[in-house]
């Protein structure tokens, strides 16, 4: 009732198209989730992303982004407004449709994924934006799938950003910037990374660095959107 009565006085409105979402509608309405640029990599086993990747200390076997991101396209607030419009619940909800379509072609690379790890955030920009996008994303992938969420992965330092950065620079720019706490926890697990945006693969990669250090198995990559970087 109180979700009826929200919505009567402010509907919720498609974070794309900007037309009210109806029952049964939750990140995106019928028409923008039908013409999302998917990109369909998971129905592959290497793709941009495991090549990106091919010098982590561990290529994962399921890499999958949902949708090509485009910074001109109409679906490109979809990122913008997940990470900086206060908009945890829209990162949520995307986080859970984008495993709902996993689960639907690739379920049983889904069900051998342990524990989902989501990308960290240094606390003073946590602090700012009060939210982790990526943990978020995290959560709504489990909403769908049972898999838990950890938090072992930790910013150590902050970094500048990594727009418009070469693939070089962006991987000298987050080398030793995360850690893994409380390895033991994840021994003998099969780990998914969870990630917004893919572009170089740099900080898939120092994270999946990070869980080996450890012991861990890092064997799955997750990001909403695809971004591949110039080399």
């Amino acid at each position: 009732m109180l979700r009826l009565l929200a919505d009567i006085a402010a509907p919720r409105l498609c974070p794309v198209c900007k037309r009210p979402l109806i029952k049964g509608e939750r990140a995106l309405c019928t028409t923008c989730m039908v013409r999302l640029p998917r990109t369909g990599i998971h129905l592959t086993s290497t793709n941009s992303m495991t090549e990106a990747l091919s010098n982590a200390p561990a290529v994962p076997g399921l890499a999958a982004a949902w949708f090509h991101y485009n910074p001109r396209s109409e679906f490109a607030p979809l990122i913008r407004r997940a990470k900086y419009s206060d908009r945890p619940g829209l990162a949520r909800a995307l986080g859970r449709a984008f495993a709902t379509e996993l689960i639907a072609d690739t379920p049983s690379a889904i069900e051998a994924v342990d524990v989902l790890l989501p990308v960290p955030m240094h606390y003073r920009k946590y602090l700012r934006r009060g939210y982790n996008q990526s943990e978020e994303i995290a959560r709504g992938i489990s909403d769908a799938t049972g898999i838990p969420v950890g938090d072992n992965l930790v910013a150590v330092r902050a970094h500048a950003t990594q727009t418009r950065r070469s693939r070089d620079a962006r991987r000298k720019n987050v080398a030793g910037m995360i850690e893994c706490r409380c390895p033991e926890e994840l021994e003998g697990l099969d780990i998914a990374i969870v990630d917004d945006v893919f572009t170089s693969g740099a900080t898939m990669a120092e994270c999946a660095l990070a869980i080996g250090r450890g012991g861990g198995r890092p064997s799955s990559v997750g990001a909403l959107c695809l971004a591949l970087a110039n080399s």
